[in-house]
């Protein structure tokens, strides 16, 4: 299977993609603060925002299993800020990892076990974590006990953890959602920007201190990583829900 020519993957004993640039050889366990910090003030992301390779230790989207090949599929200052934009490159991928950096410097972000569909309604799942560096280490801010509304699949939205525990890029107009099926108009004019996001962890997930952002904040690259080796799925469009994990 082929990586789209976008894609960065991260898998051991790296071999050239017909298309676009050769694999990796491994992820970072964390990142250069300063470097973040000098991103955020000049706008000019880093070419690649590596996953935490600690946090995904353990999930379905870990590394180090033979059957992963973990790369990138989506990048905001590359594929756009539009979540039309986004959706269109992370849709039926997967389980994911979400890899923000704050223009203030800061690296967070979230893992989406169940994947994105377009759906505009939730999904319940106990694996569902944010996550955030502290001191040079990642560190979780787990999902609570029952795993309910861990993530909000908004066709005219950009990743949504919670109702309101980390929202990137929210829809810029009602969204309908849940039994009565997706919205009828999916557009560019009603699409949230990912430049722009907001949280207020403790809803859905367990707030941890250092959470490096609350109310509204600025954004200067989002990626959103999943293993390429899933086959991609057909974006769900009719009503009733998503089914956890």
């Amino acid at each position: 299977l082929l990586a789209p020519t976008d894609a960065f993957s991260i898998r051991p004993a790296p071999k050239p993609r017909v298309g676009g640039p050769p694999s990796t050889t491994g992820i970072r366990a964390s990142s250069s603060p300063i470097g973040d910090l000098l991103s955020g003030i000049t706008g000019v992301a880093p070419s690649s925002l590596d996953p935490p390779a600690d946090v995904l230790a353990g999930t379905s989207i870990d590394p180090s299993r033979d059957d992963v090949d973990l790369g990138r599929v989506y990048k905001a200052t590359k594929d756009g800020w539009s979540a039309i934009k986004f959706h269109e490159c992370a849709d039926g991928k997967g389980s994911a990892i979400v890899v923000a950096l704050s223009k203030s410097g800061k690296r967070f972000g979230g893992f989406n076990p169940l994947g994105w569909m377009s759906s505009d309604d939730y999904g319940n799942s106990n694996a569902a974590f944010l996550w955030f560096e502290k001191n040079g280490k990642s560190a979780k801010c787990p999902i609570l006990v029952g795993g309910n509304t861990a993530i909000y699949d908004y066709a005219t939205g950009g990743p949504n953890f919670g109702a309101a525990d980390l929202c990137i890029g929210p829809p810029r107009a009602a969204v309908m959602g849940g039994f009565a099926g997706p919205d009828v108009e999916n557009s560019e004019s009603v699409a949230g920007n990912l430049r722009r996001g907001k949280s207020s962890v403790g809803a859905a997930y367990d707030y941890q201190k250092g959470w490096p952002v609350a109310g509204e904040f600025q954004l200067a690259e989002v990626e959103v990583w999943c293993n390429l080796n899933v086959e991609k799925r057909v974006p769900y469009r009719g009503g009733g829900g998503l089914f956890g994990l």
